[in-house]
């Protein structure tokens, strides 16, 4: 790994993990030096985002960055905030959909399925986030005396839950945990995150399919091996509620099955038709095998892009 850049770099951040993971992962990418600056919105302005510009923000203060990342539509105001106070002496990337014109920002990345334009736009089908073989080597390391005593192969199982566009009703409640069983029976010692997401009826029926079997499971509390679940198993098994964590096992080279649930999202049926489309995931049904499909990164290509620009 080459020094980092002596660039500093903010990442400006709302809370959601998901959109904080997606702004390490590329500042990383980018070999940027970075600070998480955590914002803290009022009423009005959590509510009016994207729209909207704070006042005074008190723990952005000299000095400045050269480069501030955001993701997420609550962190909108606060890049339009440093822009408008630090002009060309700064450059904004964006990840996401900005739900403003993009010319608000030096940079914006939105997924292939948001259809963004603009002359100032890239777009990939995955997302970007952490996952790279320094990451996951640690993780592996850190948790091999965990995952030591346990036989393999190994199957990652990762379970979101609720969302605009995903009701996980009690139909497809058990048909989760039927496929969870099955592969059970199969041979598999499953390897299972949930999310604060995820319904409690399921969470708790998991754990009675598993509490007889070898497993590990990860329900939230602790440190979470997530990263560590991705370096030690071949394949995953994924709901599909969330872009990024089907684009992290792709990321991390897993021949990725998704649970076949009902999306309500045109965007994200979009999304799903299109990996399968290129050979990325498999619907799950049946067997669970290992199969090849083309490498790819996200995260690698965006850094890439940019690094013509900066």
């Amino acid at each position: 790994m080459t020094e980092k850049k002596s660039i500093n770099c903010w990442i400006i951040s709302s809370g959601l993990i998901g959109c904080e993971n997606q702004c390490i992962g590329l500042a990383e990418e980018l070999n940027f030096n970075y600070e998480i600056k955590k914002i803290n919105p009022g009423k009005i302005l959590s509510i009016t985002a994207p729209f909207g510009m704070p006042r005074k923000v008190k723990n952005f203060i000299e000095p400045w960055p050269k480069f501030i990342i955001g993701a997420g539509r609550k962190t909108v105001p606060y890049m339009k905030y440093l822009k408008s106070k630090l002009k060309g002496d700064i450059f904004t990337i964006f990840l996401q959909d900005p739900k403003i014109k993009t010319n608000n920002f030096d940079f914006v990345w939105a997924p292939l399925h948001d259809e963004i334009k603009g002359a100032n736009t890239f777009s990939t089908l995955l997302s970007p986030g952490r996952i790279s073989q320094d990451l996951i080597t640690k993780e592996v390391t850190k948790w091999s005396d965990k995952f030591s005593t346990l036989p393999k192969p190994f199957l990652t199982i990762l379970i979101g839950g609720k969302t605009k566009a995903f009701n996980f009703n009690k139909e497809e409640c058990f048909y989760i945990l039927e496929t969870i069983s099955r592969s059970i029976q199969d041979g598999w010692t499953p390897l299972i995150s949930i999310s604060r997401r995820t319904p409690k009826f399921l969470k708790n029926e998991i754990k009675n399919i598993v509490k007889n079997k070898p497993h590990y499971f990860y329900d939230n509390s602790g440190e979470n091996p997530y990263y560590a679940f991705l370096g030690v198993s071949n394949i995953a098994l994924v709901t599909p509620d969330s872009v990024n964590m089907v684009s992290e096992t792709i990321t991390a080279n897993l021949s990725t099955y998704i649970f076949d649930l009902k999306c309500r999202s045109k965007r994200i049926n979009k999304f799903i038709a299109k990996l399968e489309e290129e050979n990325f995931i498999k619907k799950i049904n049946g067997k669970i095998n290992k199969f090849h499909f083309k490498k790819s990164n996200a995260t690698r290509e965006i850094a890439d892009h940019l690094a013509k620009l900066i």
